[in-house]
């Protein structure tokens, strides 16, 4: 399903795209575009409890034992009313926005977490299971159109490039996904992807895992 009113995935290991289009209008599914319904109450789209997996998929010095990766993270909660009112203060165009922007957010978690072993993808994987979510939002604020905000900081060291990459950004996605069946079923899981290109260059992504496969 594509979701991408702002600042949003648009392919694997894409980058934040901040978008121009009005909020009222820019939800789309399998069968076309359709209106969004502000304030649609849907508690049946929230999770009780969310998983959270952040990968370092590719990395040019993977089987050097001086090479590592660090992250810290936050995983907010934005209600869908303070996230249109934050859009409407953005600038226009490209820019990556922090989490001070989007006043209403809810803490669901946090951490900071090295791996200083990355030769297998076990290694160089961050989990942190059962995240208490819909307890954590009010009954009202569990809208259909509300977001879920990934802030990061990462920082990854290639011993095979003697590359040290550093980036902060941000991720948006609803609380929602959509099942192979195309039914909207609440999120469970929430992917930070990371891969280093020989150029020293960065990719972030939230695709599933399995995708990236």
């Amino acid at each position: 399903m594509i979701t991408n009113i702002v600042l949003q995935l648009t392919i694997l290991f894409g980058s934040l795209v901040p978008g121009a289009s009005s909020p009222a209008n820019i939800q789309s599914g399998g069968s076309g575009f359709r209106v969004r319904e502000p304030n649609l109450y849907a508690p049946q789209l929230y999770a009780d409890n969310l998983d959270f997996v952040a990968n370092l998929v590719k990395l040019p010095g993977v089987d050097s034992k001086r090479s590592y990766w660090e992250l810290s993270y936050q995983l907010f909660f934005v209600p869908e009313d303070k996230y249109y009112e934050a859009l409407k203060r953005l600038p226009k165009g490209p820019s990556n926005p922090s989490p001070e922007e989007f006043p209403g957010r809810i803490l669901l978690a946090q951490g900071h977490k090295r791996r200083m072993r990355v030769s297998t993808q076990q290694e160089r994987t961050i989990m942190l299971t059962g995240v208490p979510f819909k307890r954590k939002v009010p009954d009202a604020q569990r809208t259909k159109y509300a977001y879920l905000l990934t802030a990061y900081s990462v920082k990854i060291f290639d011993a095979e490039l003697k590359t040290t990459v550093y980036y902060s950004g941000i991720f948006l996605t609803q609380p929602y996904e959509e099942s192979s069946d195309q039914k909207e079923i609440a999120r469970r899981t929430i992917y930070l992807n990371f891969g280093v290109n020989r150029d020293g260059s960065l990719n972030r992504s939230q695709v599933p895992f399995s995708k990236l496969r």
